[in-house]
């Protein structure tokens, strides 16, 4: 039996990162074992409609999650699924929703999900979640940096030369064992002068730094400015992927833009050191990321419904049906 793990989002240190971070009051975490070797990461939490209370079952993810799929042994899981959907319905208590975020569309594991709930008896819609920016390298930096549009090329190249002229500054990328001390104080330290709210779960990036380090998949870049630091990136690069997870810089520093700056010494060093197959932006459609990373997919939310639970019922009345009947109504 073969799992594929193309993603570091599929892998055991990313689910007991968020594990060990992540969970709400409520929460129960289970990894669903099925017929033919499946695997379904998920956690049961309390659910509502007005007066009634239930559970439901989700996706073992939230915001911080890229990318979710089930790990599948072959592409034809939807029988499984399905007789794992019919198993669970026999359960009490009987979970009212089934909800999995963050899914590519088509994908082996989508396919599975919405054929297999279906055949079980629920009722299955799909809904856009994000937009994810990515590209697929071709070439070297020169010939990807000559690819960006001119006004974002000559203004970080002004703005670099602008901010080296005026202040010792260098680039420095930790990803060792042995630099995850600094690297977390380094990160917070620009995160804490940055725009940016603070973490709602502030052991995340800590966990996350830490693991990655020790599974070589996290990259942590910092502009240092007069030995300080003034922006910050974290990657995720595993099995030829990379995500720039997450960034942000001191606003102080924000007439050098330094986060531009950062952000094309990393992708300089990217191209540089070679192997990837695709470079993406995470979650969202800000509008700088097509800048950088020029192509776009959609990402889904999965949901099934049970109509015959009382909450499941209730979410049908107030979200199915009335979905159901507007796409409908506009010819979807």
């Amino acid at each position: 039996m073969t799992l594929s793990c193309s993603h570091f989002y599929d892998t055991a240190d990313w689910y007991r990162v968020f594990e060990e971070t992540c969970l709400d009051p409520g929460d129960v975490v289970r990894i669903e074992h099925l017929d033919g070797g499946h695997i379904l990461p998920i956690r049961e939490r309390p659910d509502a409609v007005g007066p009634l209370r239930g559970r439901r079952m989700e996706w073992l993810g939230n915001y911080y999650s890229c990318r979710y799929a089930p790990l599948l042994t072959s592409p034809d899981a939807a029988s499984d699924v399905a007789e794992w959907g019919r198993e669970i319905r026999r359960g009490k208590p009987r979970p009212s929703l089934l909800v999995f975020a963050a899914m590519d569309r088509p994908s082996a594991g989508f396919d599975a999900l919405w054929n297999g709930l279906g055949r079980a008896g629920y009722l299955v819609e799909a809904t856009e979640d994000f937009g994810n920016w990515y590209l697929e390298p071709a070439g070297d930096f020169a010939r990807y940096w000559a690819e960006r549009n001119s006004r974002l090329r000559n203004t970080v190249e002004r703005k670099e030369r602008a901010l080296f002229r005026a202040h010792g500054a260098r680039v420095e990328i930790l990803e060792s064992p042995a630099d995850t001390t600094r690297a977390i104080d380094l990160y917070q330290r620009v995160h804490a002068e940055s725009w940016k709210e603070p973490e709602p779960y502030s052991n995340f990036i800590p966990s996350l730094i830490a693991t990655g380090f020790g599974a070589g998949a996290v990259r942590i870049g910092v502009l240092m400015v007069d030995e300080e630091p003034v922006a910050a990136q974290l990657w995720i690069v595993w099995n030829r992927h990379a995500t720039i997870f997450k960034l942000s810089y001191a606003e102080r520093f924000a007439r050098f833009s330094p986060g531009s700056i950062l952000t094309r010494h990393m992708m300089r060093d990217a191209f540089d050191r070679g192997g990837l197959v695709e470079i993406d932006f995470g979650c969202g459609d800000d509008p700088y990321k097509r800048e950088w990373l020029p192509e776009r997919r959609q990402r889904w939310v999965l949901t099934a419904y049970d109509p015959l639970s009382l909450t499941g019922a209730g979410h049908t009345i107030r979200r199915y049906l009335p979905r159901l009947l507007r796409r409908r109504l506009l010819g979807r």
